[in-house]
């Protein structure tokens, strides 16, 4: 359990840094192990964004249209 919470606090701490490098190489190595748990774990903070957006955007945003949005924007960035 430590060495999960280790490796969350690391993922979190890069991302909020704005270290997409030390969070993609961190990512990896927890997809290369445990691709299902991540996936997972990443649905729900992705759930849990799309629910906090559409408060700050108002009465006329649902969840749905944001999680929309971000498989468009998913599917049109070049990889």
């Amino acid at each position: 359990m430590g060495e999960e919470l280790a490796k969350g606090i690391a993922l979190s701490t890069a991302w909020v840094n704005g270290d997409m490098e030390s969070w993609t190489a961190l990512a990896t190595e927890g997809i290369e192990h445990y691709a299902l748990d991540l996936v997972r774990e990443l649905s729900h903070i992705i759930e849990r964004l799309a629910g906090e957006l559409v408060l700050i955007e108002g009465p006329d945003c649902t969840s749905e249209q944001v999680l929309q949005q971000l498989a468009l924007d998913a599917k049109s960035s070049p990889e």
